[in-house]
């Protein structure tokens, strides 16, 4: 019998382990497709529908690499494995269940992960899992509440890089379950057209940003909400903030390159071409994420048609899962006056939330 792993460290080598394992089961299958062979882009409207969007649309599986999908489903069944092998320990309700949400299988995470909050009612990375799962199958209340839940259990947290660890490009960026929490949060107060509870939440991504890379990622979020909800002076701020001489990590490109855009010091078609969307998941992240502000800085500019060109194009790649996708998709929801229920109020203490990154 395979042995649980129960540090911190540990579990984190173990997923690599999954990962490597499962590139070389897909590589050695004489079945498996060639790894830089692309997928067939199907209509992302087809299949069976794994969410719904804001408006009521299905949410299906998003069109992908052949060995990105194989490595999916492995891990779904590697961590199954661990899940079902050791009930009693929150790691595995953990992986599991954001082998499901990784996969698209949001319900299924939910599910996953209600179990375990059962099991471990005080442990905060249920919490925000749960939240993320739930912001991902655009139930904002509930997501909401369950971060806020999170975000009050985390006060006095041993882990925080969480009990299994960050995603891997989270990782890098050397970002805090705190970190997170409060960005998803402001994520699912923008949705719902809340700009002044936005806000709040990613100055409080502020206290928990310790590189130019997280503070790129929240100031990418703030300057949006600062825009639309009159902060004028503060959105000026945070541009003072950015230049093209921060040091940071390739992950964290896609992100300055926006704020260099909202700047006005990079051009459009210097960082991405609205005409080629993506045709995998590696290659739509950074798209994305480029192609959310071209739509915002569109609104800025009073330029609603292009905004709703941008945040169309956006839709059409499937990927929803992805976080600007789904700003996009609420930015698109509010322009067809879809009711989104507001959430309630926060009232929050924090310090100064910008910081000057070189």
């Amino acid at each position: 019998m395979i042995q649980f792993i129960l540090s911190s460290k540990q579990t984190q080598i173990y997923l690599i382990s999954i990962i490597i394992i499962g590139f070389f089961a897909c590589k050695n299958n004489p079945a498996s497709p060639n790894p830089t062979e692309q997928a067939k882009f199907d209509d992302p409207r087809s299949g069976a529908a794994l969410a719904a969007s804001f408006d009521g649309n299905k949410l299906v599986e998003w069109p992908d690499l052949d060995s990105i999908k194989n490595r999916r489903t492995y891990n779904i069944e590697m961590t199954r494995a661990v899940y079902l092998g050791h009930l009693n320990d929150v790691k595995g309700y953990l992986l599991y269940g954001r082998a499901y949400m990784e996969n698209g299988q949001v319900e299924n995470a939910t599910d996953i992960f209600s179990k375990g909050i059962l099991k471990f009612e005080n442990t905060p990375d249920l919490y925000q899992a749960r939240g993320e799962s739930l912001l991902k199958s655009r139930q904002l209340t509930a997501a909401i509440d369950d971060l806020w839940k999170a975000g009050q259990k985390m006060e006095n947290t041993p882990n925080p890089k969480g009990i299994i660890g960050m995603g891997l490009i989270d990782s890098i960026a050397d970002m805090t379950l705190q970190y997170k929490n409060y960005l998803l949060m402001g994520i699912a107060f923008q949705c719902n057209n809340d700009f002044s509870n936005a806000d709040k939440m990613f100055e409080v991504c502020g206290d928990f940003s310790t590189n130019s890379d997280l503070w790129v990622r929240s100031y990418y979020w703030q300057y949006s909400c600062y825009t639309r909800s009159n902060r004028m002076a503060d959105a000026k701020s945070i541009l003072s903030s950015v230049n093209d001489k921060m040091q940071i990590l390739p992950s964290s490109k896609p992100y300055l390159d926006a704020m260099l855009h909202y700047k006005g010091t990079l051009a459009e078609k210097d960082f991405i071409d609205l005409e080629h969307p993506p045709k995998n998941s590696i290659d739509a992240e950074a798209w994305i994420i480029g192609a959310y502000a071209v739509g915002v800085k569109a609104l800025l500019d009073k330029d609603q048609t292009k905004a709703i060109d941008v945040f169309k194009k956006i839709l059409a790649t499937g990927y929803w899962t992805m976080l600007p996708y789904i700003a996009a998709e609420g930015e698109m929801a509010h322009m067809k006056g879809v009711v989104i229920k507001d959430a309630e109020e926060i009232q929050l203490n924090t310090q100064e939330k910008r910081r000057n990154t070189k």
